[in-house]
Order: C-alpha cells, then structure tokens, then sequence
C-alpha cells in the first residue's frame, strides 16, 4: 500500500537526485503545498501513470525557473530579469519532469508493480488552475532552487478504484508562484 510516507520520500528523493545531479542545483523542500491558490503565471508539465495503480505526475514552476533550468540544462547564459518561454524551455521542462516522475515511478514499483508515464505535456499561461480528480491518494511537494519556489505532485491509485471516475487527467492543483 502506498503510503503519503512513501510518496514524500520518493518525490523528495527524485527531485533531490534530478535537480543535483543533471542541474547541479541545489534543491531544498518547503513543506506541503496548497491547491487553495491560482496562479498569476507559470508552467506546469504533466505526465500520465499507468499500470494497476494510475494517475499523475505533475511538476510545476515560474517562468524564471523554467529559463534557469533550461540555460543549466543546455549550459547557456541567461538573463533572469526576461525569462523567455519558447521550444527549448518547453522541451527541457518537460524532459526534467519526466526524469523525475520516473525515477518515483521506478521508486513506487516495488509497491504498486510495473508502471508506465506517458510523454510529458507543457502548458504555460497566466490564471489557470487544475484539480485534482477525487479519490486519488497524494502528495503536493513544494521546494525552492536559486531562489524561487516548485512543486512536484504525484496523485495515485488503484486502477480498479478509478474505473468509477470520469475520464479526466487527475493532478492536483497548482499553488500561486
């Protein structure tokens, strides 16, 4: 059985390990997030879990961390006062989110069995939320890195127990950045 334990020292592990090791960024956790509050702007990159447990992975930040973590990535300079949203951010957002939900996933398979993640999914904008589908067990993580706060989410749960539910992404929802 997966326990919030278990999903807070997974996402906290993978985070730690992608952000140090592929980032060289230090990343320091923050606490529980809240889905009480939208976002004025931001990014969030969506992975899909399936396998006899299902539902989501979600990593979400701001604009200026998304060009910080892109520039670290490809080893570019970047000017933090005009964060820039094109391709490349878009593609290293989501390669960094499907790194880690797999390595949760990875972490999480030895309880729920074999799993799969789909191909991550970007959106950024301005005043958007999402909800998280009801019945699914989870966490909402946040963290900060060179002085800007993320979260990663991960929403789970048996795929039987789900069979009930509208068909919908299940992810919780993104707190203001």
């Amino acid at each position: 059985m997966i326990d919030q334990d278990l999903l807070v020292r997974s996402v906290t592990e993978a985070t730690t390990e992608v952000f140090s090791t592929m980032l060289d960024m230090e990343v320091r956790f923050a606490g529980f997030a809240s889905d009480a509050r939208p976002a004025d702007s931001g990014l969030i990159s969506l992975v899909g879990i399936t396998g006899e447990w299902g539902g989501s992975g979600v990593f979400c930040c701001s604009p200026v961390l998304a060009s910080v973590i892109c520039a670290r990535m490809l080893g570019s300079d970047l000017d933090p006062a005009k964060p820039t949203i094109d391709e490349e951010v878009l593609d290293v957002v989501a390669e960094v989110t499907n790194m880690m939900i797999g390595n949760v996933k990875n972490g999480l398979e030895e309880v729920t069995g074999p799993l799969a993640i789909s191909v991550p999914t970007v959106i950024h904008g301005r005043n958007f939320q999402f909800r998280n589908t009801a019945g699914l067990r989870g966490v909402a993580l946040s963290f900060t890195s060179e002085g800007e706060r993320f979260e990663v989410r991960i929403s789970l749960a048996p795929t039987a127990e789900q069979s009930g539910t509208r068909a919908r992404i299940p992810v919780l929802g993104l707190a203001q950045m």
